[in-house]
């Protein structure tokens, strides 16, 4: 029995460890919440982040735009086809009913971010901003591969 308390004893800090390293994959803001937000590695002087949302506080809250000092500017924008190539095109700001979820993925919604202060590398990580009705919610972003289509942790519950 001293040898199972032991070895308990010994792998907690480990558990605890690998679960605070996922902590960063999650924001809140009163009842809001931003998991996984990713990029891909980009070489380019623009980027889009992705990021899954969910709106559990009881009011409906409005995201608004976005921020971060790694680029000089940052805005919600929307995929689409213009004579079939891919374009994406400035969003006004979205809402998210109480209890409903908005998902910012490839070839759908993103946040673009234009004038890039540096090259994005895999494994890299920053900081952004959304800009919300109840106010600024601080997001973790992963720079993922550079052809990733999901966040390296998509499925991961937090």
């Amino acid at each position: 029995m001293r040898h199972l308390l032991l070895v308990a004893a010994l792998l907690a800090p480990a558990l605890v460890s690998a679960e605070e390293r996922h902590d960063h994959h999650l924001s809140e803001l009163q009842g809001v919440r931003a998991l996984h937000a990713w990029t891909r590695a980009t070489g380019a002087d623009k980027a889009l982040v992705f990021v899954e949302l969910e709106n559990d506080s009881p009011r409906r809250i409005v995201i608004e735009g976005a921020g971060t000092d790694i680029a000089k500017s940052a805005g919600l924008v929307g995929f689409q086809l213009v004579d079939g190539e891919p374009s994406y095109s400035a969003l006004p700001p979205l809402p998210i009913e109480p209890g409903r979820e908005m998902h910012l993925d490839p070839n759908g919604m993103a946040i673009l971010l234009t004038g890039l202060t540096h090259e994005l590398t895999e494994g890299e990580e920053f900081d952004l901003h959304l800009e919300t009705s109840l106010g600024e919610l601080e997001l973790h972003v992963a720079v993922e591969a550079a052809n990733a289509s999901q966040h390296s942790h998509a499925g991961h519950s937090h």
